[in-house]
């Protein structure tokens, strides 16, 4: 079993600030993300993956992102 896990508030900030880059420069969506947790356990070929975050963007910001993801 390998399991990796994101939890420390440095680490959680850290990423929380790249998501929210990536989201405004690749989509130009101004989102504030905050991570709470980031967890995945691999056992044998299946993969869990347990995320724990929050997000303000306006509705028209998360029509974009759904539509973007084909949603």
């Amino acid at each position: 079993m390998d399991e990796m896990k994101i939890q420390s508030k440095f680490m959680t900030g850290l990423v929380s600030r790249i998501v929210k880059k990536v989201l405004r420069t690749k989509l130009g969506c101004e989102v504030d993300i905050q991570l709470n947790e980031f967890r995945t356990t691999v056992i044998d070929d299946k993969t869990h993956v347990h995320l724990d975050l929050d997000a303000d963007l306006t509705k028209e910001e998360l029509n974009k992102l759904l539509k973007t993801i084909g949603i």
